[in-house]
């Protein structure tokens, strides 16, 4: 999961943890699983925005996010990405820093 991420294995015919999608399979079913599972995204932009949806298509379970954000943090930034410190001011990419913290929420 980055901009040159390692798909997670997950096909249309996966098994669906019940356990982990107990709400979105209620909602959704599990063919509907199936298929987020076996998606991928591309989210162009980690400010504010982006990383809260990157946060939340991973959380959904799907197969694979591709960032992509060729700027560096800002101060700016601070405010709306939670995953962003002072530290990473003007350090690499938004996408860089961001994609390892949330590479945890796949673990």
């Amino acid at each position: 999961m980055s901009a040159e991420s390692e798909p997670m294995e997950a096909t249309a015919t996966a098994e669906v943890d019940e356990k982990l999608y107990s709400r979105q399979l209620y909602v959704m079913g599990h063919e509907a699983q199936r298929r987020m599972m076996a998606s991928r995204v591309l989210l162009i932009g980690v400010s504010g925005l982006g990383v809260e949806i990157a946060k939340n298509c991973i959380l959904a379970g799907v197969s694979a996010i591709t960032l992509c954000d060729p700027e560096a943090p800002n101060s700016f930034d601070l405010g709306g990405n939670f995953y962003l410190s002072e530290g990473d001011i003007g350090q690499s990419t938004r996408a860089e820093i961001c994609k390892d913290k949330l590479a945890e929420l796949n673990q």
